[in-house]
């Protein structure tokens, strides 16, 4: 299922979306988006210029473990951002990342349709796991009233000292 992509619709903007394996040549995409502070205000709430070295060592790490699957966002073919589903050592359940790395694509209702896809391929990959968790920013506001139409619920607040407070967000197998 992998190799083909999974595939779906987002009605809501007439666009075919697709999640493809994550492969070498989609590497430079992230020197773009992960070195974007929108995004990454978004998304972690810390921005530190990041390098291409540094881009293709973490992303190679990605393509190793298996515990990980790495996902490219596409939109009618368009290349748009990055879905990751991983078990991180120590931790109890597997965990789902989302970033549109294209802020055109924001506010469509594509990141929805994609982790709508994201989870349907886990719990069916995973016949076993109960839950998949994901963290989002206390303020990413748009992030979580995307994450709740998935059937994400908020679970608690992870309160930081270092960064920003964060919200557990959680889809049990049988949520809508």
């Amino acid at each position: 299922l992998m190799e083909e992509g999974i595939k779906g619709w987002c009605k809501m903007k007439n666009m075919k979306i697709k999640l493809i394996k994550l492969q070498p040549k989609h590497f430079p995409l992230f020197f773009k988006w992960w070195n974007n502070k929108e995004l990454r205000r978004l998304t972690s709430g810390v921005f530190k210029k990041i390098t291409r070295k540094e881009i293709n060592e973490i992303l190679n790490q990605h393509l190793l473990n298996k515990k990980g699957f790495d996902f490219i966002i596409t939109a009618n073919k368009k290349l748009i951002g990055h879905i990751l589903v991983q078990k991180k050592k120590g931790k109890k359940n597997w965990e789902v990342y989302i970033a549109l790395g294209e802020k055109k694509y924001w506010d469509k209702g594509i990141g929805t349709a994609a982790l709508k896809q994201a989870c349907r391929w886990f719990f069916n990959k995973f016949s076993k796991e109960k839950c998949l968790d994901l963290g989002v920013l206390t303020n990413n506001y748009r992030a979580i009233r995307s994450y709740e139409k998935v059937g994400f619920k908020k679970v608690r607040i992870i309160h930081s000292r270092k960064h920003f407070d964060t919200v557990l967000m959680r889809k049990g197998r049988t949520m809508r």
